[in-house]
């Protein structure tokens, strides 16, 4: 319903260009309402893995409105899921051409140079993303850094950029999830229950999650709370690969 309801305003956007009675300013405007609505549409498609309607949505607004940035930002996610990585770099570099100050463009550039494995570019991008001071959510692209700091792998680095994420948003799930995996595999159990604690409060705990509080507990000696991790994991991730590794150490145990 939503996509017919856009598709019609295309169309009337299109008879009103068509009409003759316009000036050029108004059909230059409502050639930009129609790529508006066509990126809407063609981000809509891309979410729910239709790329071929994506691409036609996002080809026509393109023609529609070429001095978009918003546009050419699109065009470059598409591309990217198209797996055609130079067009996606030459789109998103013609959007940060277009409006230099878009941090949310230049964090998914920054997202498409990590996935590159072109590093340092990626981490630029991400603190000028953050650094903008306009930027709403810049504890998304600290998180972001972080995650890419990982690949060289810099754990050091990527520590100093997750805090820096939760030094924005203390709340944010995506950093208290990394510095809790961090914890766990550096057998920091104190700190990853800490982290484990601050999660549970923002999101429903995963599989991972319950996984990573039963192993804390157990290795700082508090067996109810570790029990209690176990007993959540079991019933609510009866298949889950980590329900499979406490009900293997409990059998273990038994022996």
């Amino acid at each position: 319903m939503i996509a017919s309801r856009t598709i019609l305003a295309i169309a009337l956007l299109a008879t009103l260009v068509l009409s003759g009675c316009a000036t050029a300013p108004e059909v230059r405007d409502q050639q930009r309402r129609a790529a508006g609505v066509n990126v809407e549409l063609g981000l809509h498609y891309m979410r729910q893995n239709q790329l071929q309607q994506a691409k036609s949505n996002l080809d026509r607004a393109l023609q529609q409105d070429p001095g978009s940035a918003q546009v050419h930002a699109a065009y470059a996610l598409l591309q990217e899921r198209l797996r055609e990585p130079e067009l996606a770099d030459r789109h998103f570099r013609r959007a940060l051409e277009l409006e230099p100050d878009n941090a949310v463009a230049r964090n998914n550039y920054g997202t498409f140079l990590c996935r590159q494995d072109r590093l340092k570019e990626a981490e630029e991008a991400f603190t000028r993303a953050a650094d903008d001071p306009l930027y709403p959510t810049p504890e998304v692209a600290w998180t972001n850094a972080g995650i890419c700091a990982l690949k060289y792998p810099d754990e050091e680095l990527a520590e100093q950029y997750f805090r820096r994420a939760l030094q924005q948003n203390p709340n944010h799930a995506g950093a208290l999830y990394e510095m809790m995996r961090l914890a766990d595999e550096n057998d920091r159990h104190l700190q990853a229950r800490a982290y484990v604690q601050r999660l549970m409060e923002v999101v429903d705990p995963t599989a991972e999650i319950l996984w990573v509080c039963y192993r804390a507990e157990l290795a700082l000696g508090n067996r109810d709370a570790s029990g209690r991790c176990a007993l959540r994991l079991k019933n609510d991730f009866p298949d889950a690969e980590e329900t499979q590794r406490v009900l293997e150490r409990e059998a273990r145990g038994r022996r």
